[in-house]
């Protein structure tokens, strides 16, 4: 296997889901949440007809040689086997969900990108250092909203989040209310909320995990809709607090949650 590996940041190569089995199962360790890399194999001989078509393919792509994996594909075995601390994102719009991890070992971390649904992945290394602005360019930017704090049940703003243009205003409006209402809270505050997130453009999460196992830091939510970007907090009991979530924000609460997933 070459030693030496690719220059950071600089290369970033797509590797189809049974090749990333593959490499998963060369490092002993499944693929972090909330990538979805299928296991291969169920019927008797099927997972070495599989995975020797796949190793076959990353030879030919300079991503093995006859001692294992090389180059970047090396380089994720070795992020796989040896991570410390995982960054975790999801955005979707209205083309579908993407899901981005930043794995953390040694001194680098390993972006991996993946369109859910689709056939395959890409991968690509940075100095840890740099693990705030990879993950922060896979988010799309939008302005904040110029909003005041709302507290709504959080039942209410999943079904605000599921609204469309084709409803009613007037029975969606209704209809919310009463949701509100039966909840002991305010209706008038829906009319922030509906005009914040209806239609609603986009979403996203950032978490962070240590050990593969233990969630870390603090998780952060949004949503954007027709007026900018409003970020939603747990409160108490059910209930939620949306804000305004500006781009330093994200870039601050991502930072924290990077720091936490680099911890020794």
């Amino acid at each position: 296997m070459t030693a030496v590996a690719p220059r950071t940041g600089d290369e970033t190569v797509h590797i189809g889901l049974v090749e990333a089995g593959l490499l998963a199962a060369h490092a002993g360790a499944s693929w972090p949440f909330p990538l979805q890399v299928p296991s291969y194999g169920r019927i008797e001989g099927e997972r070495e007809i599989l995975f020797a078509t796949a190793g076959q393919a990353l030879r030919a792509r300079g991503l093995a040689d006859e001692s294992g994996p090389d180059g970047l594909a090396a380089e994720a075995v070795a992020a796989l086997r040896e991570r410390r601390g995982i960054v975790d994102l999801v955005v979707a719009d209205a083309e579908g969900a993407t899901a981005v991890t930043a794995l953390v070992y040694r001194s680098s971390a390993l972006i991996c990108r993946q369109r859910l649904a689709a056939g395959t992945l890409s991968v690509r290394r940075v100095e840890e250092t740099a693990l705030v602005d990879a993950v922060l360019a896979e988010i799309p930017k939008v302005e904040a909203a110029r909003t005041m704090p709302v507290t709504l049940p959080a039942h209410a703003v999943k079904e605000a989040m599921a609204l469309t243009d084709d409803e009613d205003d007037a029975s969606r409006a209704h209809r919310l209310r009463d949701l509100v209402h039966d909840s002991g809270g305010d209706p008038t505050t829906l009319d922030s909320l509906v005009g914040l997130v209806v239609p609603l453009t986009g979403r996203g999460q950032l978490g962070a995990t240590r050990d593969g196992r233990t969630r870390a830091g603090r998780e952060l939510s949004w949503m954007d809709g027709p007026r900018g970007r409003v970020r939603i907090n747990p409160a108490r009991d059910g209930w939620l607090s949306v804000n305004s979530l500006r781009r330093a924000d994200l870039r601050f609460a991502l930072g924290e949650l990077a720091t936490a997933a680099r911890r020794p």
